[in-house]
């Protein structure tokens, strides 16, 4: 990178070129949307959630992966959670292999459920103009790492994390 990037604006992932669907769509085609991300020679999937919009193409929430699979199995994570009593104070994880069958033939039931159910509102955005510094104090502070960036009012894109680290590792760290 030749020049000093110091405002998000340069650091943005473009709407079209990270996972989005329209909030009446279901659990299946998120999972489509996100599969479609690989990278590296594993085909790992690339991103960790993906932006909801509605009718009007208006961002409208944030899917993440554990949502969706909460989307799948929904009484999975609830059932392995035990109430606190005398002598025992530690959750336990272990019981969710008494839920197996259960829990993977759920799966296939829910998968057409809307994703409209299970999103998240946006409740912070950063504007493209703000220095990465200030961006990443912030989204540090709300322990947030993948943050829709705004022009104008606008959704233009995510900024994350990663690109950040990048930035600041081969441009003013100097680290190479």
């Amino acid at each position: 990178m030749n020049k000093k990037t110091s405002i998000i604006r340069d650091l943005v992932i473009p709407l079209d070129r990270y996972p989005n669907l329209n909030e009446h769509q279901t659990l299946q085609e998120a999972i489509q949307a996100l599969m479609s991300f690989r990278a590296g020679q594993e085909e790992r999937i690339q991103y960790g959630k993906l932006l909801v919009v509605n009718d009007q193409n208006q961002l409208v929430g944030i899917l993440s992966l554990v949502d969706i699979m909460h989307g799948l199995a929904p009484r999975l994570l609830e059932a392995t959670k035990v109430a606190k009593f005398e002598g025992k104070g530690a959750e336990y994880p272990n019981l969710s292999i008494l839920y197996e069958d259960k829990t993977f033939s759920e799966c296939g039931k829910n998968q057409h459920k809307a994703v409209k159910e299970l999103l998240h509102p946006i409740t912070f955005s950063l504007p493209a103009d703000t220095h990465i510094l200030k961006a990443l104090v912030m989204m540090s502070n709300r322990n947030d790492f993948n943050v829709p960036v705004t022009d104008n009012g606008t959704v233009i894109g995510i900024l994350r994390l990663e690109e950040i680290f990048h930035v600041m590792c081969t441009t003013y760290c100097d680290v190479q």
